[in-house]
């Protein structure tokens, strides 16, 4: 048996060779047809304008999985099938003006073709199992053809319907300019371009895994759709025919959820969080294989697919903080997942926050946890925290937690205690650090500052009133006339310190801008926030006050994100 380095192939050649040389299958259980009348234009164009400049065009990876002699179309079905339907107009215009020899060769060529066996008529290009017909209907037969009265009765059917009246207004603006002699010479040029010059990498590997592993590290348009196609085909091929609308309806309920938290495709990440929840750290090119040792006959194909719809909700809800599911949990909860979601926008502790969400029963303890999880990303935040590290801290603790090992927020940071930076690695990592992004040092000053006012949760400020509430760096970036005593590049290395920072109300900030230290500090001693205060309280402001002022800060941030809950 080959291995499986030997068994992936790459080609590179023309859309439409890949149509003239191969008979192709959208897998039945694929995603429909989806491109919006905009794509379609977008590739006409494309296709026009190359034309025109005499170049090639260059339309990204396919990905054929499976038999050579009809391989399935894992990636590139909306490109091959939208060329398809040009080629058909093209077809079409040469069917309808009484030049069959050249819409027969193009029919043969492009778009069906007599199967050996059966000698029926088969299509080069079949889509999936809701478009099939349809498509072989609608587009491939010729324009006489009574088949061709068909009905759109899904979205699809639609889009593929637009996309032919497009296909057809375009091909008669082609031809429109030209005599009838250069009509035809146009359209054959058209052809020519679409098969050898509307280029394409063609991937050709032996089977989904090998398909999944592949779009793990290419970066492509819509991959990360297919790789969700490939996991869906084989949870429903293992449901058997008579289980599969009720599968497919699982499958829809759980991705009419993910949809809802409108991050785009996030359903191969759900299912890395899922699998790590359940059977430990998974990695996202582990999760196709994962999912295949986890689903092996009809039942659990329906069960997994359960729990797939099941645990959507509680994964929603990680990233949505009025989501119903916190209600039981009160509003400090809610503030801690906007904190961590929207401001300090950290997604690695997301398996952990999800096994929590779905595990511990005691809210009490769910609520100390989520708060925990604050205090341990604003301290990666500062220190620095590996990737991969985290990844799997996170991911073991998540799968213990799903496992019942871990029920209490004590438990949790026990599990933790080597990981997460210790007061004395956070204090000296906050005395010196440097934030760059405005947002995450507006969250921090606020925090603190409710700390030095005794707020018993400092951590929970949340990032907001920015309109109201601006940053105000003391020492400016570019020190002009107003800070004669301080270099460029000394500016330039202190200008982000935390301890250079201060909270001012908006209008006041904007009026202070370059000016002298000596009127800044007049403006900073009138204002609501302490620690603005103690800045205005200085005489001076030069690297030696920032250093102890930023010092004095991170004592205040050891309680402020306490290691305890």
């Amino acid at each position: 048996m080959p291995s499986t380095t030997e068994a992936i192939g790459f080609e590179h050649k023309g859309i439409g060779a890949v149509l003239a040389h191969n008979r192709l299958a959208v897998p039945v259980n694929q995603r429909e047809y989806a491109w919006e009348e905009e794509h379609v234009k977008a590739l006409f164009q494309d296709f026009a304008g190359a034309i025109a400049s005499n170049f090639s065009y260059f339309l990204g990876t396919i990905v054929l999985t499976g038999k050579k002699d009809l391989p399935e179309v894992s990636d590139g079905q909306q490109r091959l099938a939208t060329t398809t339907v040009l080629l058909a107009a093209i077809r079409d215009y040469f069917y309808e003006r009484g030049d069959s020899k050249r819409a027969e060769s193009i029919e043969t060529d492009y778009l069906r073709t007599t199967d050996l066996e059966t000698e029926k008529i088969v299509p080069k290009l079949r889509l999936n199992i809701d478009d099939k017909d349809f498509f072989a209907n609608y587009i491939l037969t010729r324009p006489d053809a009574p088949e061709r009265k068909v009905e759109a009765t899904r979205d699809s059917h639609k889009r593929i319907a637009d996309a032919a009246r497009m296909a057809r207004e375009h091909v008669a603006s082609v031809v429109k300019p030209h005599s009838e002699t250069a009509k035809v010479q146009n359209l054959i040029g058209w052809v020519k371009f679409i098969k050898d010059e509307a280029q394409v990498i063609v991937l050709r590997v032996p089977d989904h895994l090998n398909a999944f592993v592949m779009f793990e590290t290419l970066n492509d348009r819509g991959l990360k759709a297919s790789q969700a196609d490939l996991l869906k085909n084989y949870l429903l091929s293992q449901a058997g025919d008579e289980r599969v609308a009720d599968a497919q309806q699982k499958w829809a309920k759980m991705l009419a959820v993910l949809e809802s938290i409108g991050e785009g495709d996030i359903t191969v990440t759900y299912l890395k969080h899922l699998l790590t929840w359940r059977r430990g750290h998974t990695k996202e090119r582990e999760v196709y294989s994962a999912v295949r040792e986890t689903v092996g006959s009809e039942q659990q194909a329906m069960d997994f697919l359960d729990l797939l719809a099941e645990c959507a909700n509680d994964y929603a809800a990680l990233l949505n903080p009025s989501h119903t599911k916190w209600n039981a949990y009160g509003n400090d909860t809610k503030r801690h997942l906007k904190i961590i979601s929207t401001t300090l926008k950290v997604e690695q502790i997301r398996p952990l926050m999800f096994a929590v969400a779905r595990n511990f029963k005691n809210i009490v303890e769910a609520k100390k946890a989520f708060r925990l999880f604050v205090c341990w990303s604003v301290r990666f935040l500062i220190v620095g925290g590996r990737g991969g590290f985290l990844d799997t801290n996170y991911a073991r603790v998540a799968h213990e937690v799903g496992k019942g090992s871990i029920t209490t927020a004590k438990q949790l940071a026990d599990a933790m205690i080597d990981v997460v930076p210790t007061d004395g690695v956070f204090e000296a990592a906050f005395a010196e650090a440097r934030v760059e992004k405005g947002y995450l040092a507006r969250y921090y000053l606020r925090a603190l500052e409710m700390k030095v006012k005794d707020d018993p949760q400092p951590e929970l400020i949340p990032n907001e009133e920015e309109e109201e509430i601006n940053l105000e760096h003391v020492l400016p970036e570019r020190p002009e006339k107003n800070w004669p005593q301080i270099e460029f590049a000394i500016a330039e290395a202190y200008y982000n310190r935390i301890g250079n920072m201060v909270l001012m109300k908006a209008k006041k900030n904007s009026a202070i801008g370059n000016e002298p230290f000596s009127e800044k500090r007049k403006v900073f001693r009138t204002s609501g926030y302490m620690l603005t205060q103690d800045v205005g309280k200085t005489t001076q402001w030069r690297t030696k006050e920032i250093e102890a002022r930023q010092k004095k800060l991170a004592k205040v941030a050891i309680e402020t994100w306490p290691l305890s809950a």
